[in-house]
């Protein structure tokens, strides 16, 4: 009965490092969030509102701006977003604040000082051109999503192609770039994002491990 028991977890602890190397080869996935908040739990804020924000640098053709311009749409608000940042909105319910507007030959960087898996921003008129591509602590590129990866769901929330997008990555990422290729540009705002969690998967196959010992050492001689 004993062998049978140790066998059978054996065999299930291997599913178990199968199952996650299988996950691992995805590396990012993504959800559009319906009420426009971020899905991880308690993680870090930032509204982009400072001079300089903390977390963020541009490059070439990137900008901070406030409304309409030549360089970039305003990003419109829908669900609890604005009242989740603490974002003042205009009264049709865009965001009346500083964003983030990147056209093309430009890049916007957001570097963070621990690994994250983790990312949401509210994605400001979606379009296929817009991409985030995804570095570890390393430089190593992760991989990225792009406005073509969303097709036709984000016309299932508003006329106004925004969007809040939240991002999992199974390598932890310290570094996420955005750029367009598309004359529309790529606009931003409202950022979160969580530090590494210890994966689940890990600690099922830590628990399989833990009582392939005890029933060895209670195995008789």
């Amino acid at each position: 009965m004993g062998r049978n028991l140790k066998r059978s977890l054996t065999v299930s602890v291997a599913a178990l490092l199968a199952l996650n190397a299988g996950i691992a080869g995805a590396q990012l996935s993504y959800t559009l969030a319906a009420n426009g908040l971020p899905s991880a739990s308690s993680p870090a804020l930032n509204n982009l509102n400072q001079l300089v924000p903390s977390i963020l640098s541009l490059s070439g053709n990137a900008y901070l701006q406030t409304g309409s311009t030549a360089q970039g749409s305003t990003p419109f608000f829908y669900g609890s977003t604005a009242s989740y940042f603490g974002e003042p909105a205009d009264q049709n319910s865009f965001d009346a604040s500083q964003y983030v507007a990147v056209d093309i030959g430009g890049s916007a960087t957001l570097d963070f000082s621990t690994p994250r898996n983790s990312l949401g921003l509210l994605w400001g008129s979606v379009d296929s051109g817009n991409s985030l591509t995804f570095y570890d602590n390393n430089n190593n590129l992760i991989g990225s999503i792009s406005g073509s990866d969303f097709g036709s769901d984000i016309s299932l929330f508003n006329g106004w192609n925004t969007i809040y997008v939240n991002i999992t990555s199974v390598t932890p990422f310290l570094r996420v770039v955005a750029t367009t290729t598309d004359p529309g540009a790529f606009e931003f705002d409202d950022v979160a994002y969580a530090p590494v969690p210890e994966p689940t998967s890990l600690v099922l196959v830590g628990a399989g491990f833990a009582i392939l010992g005890f029933i060895s050492k209670r195995r008789p001689v």
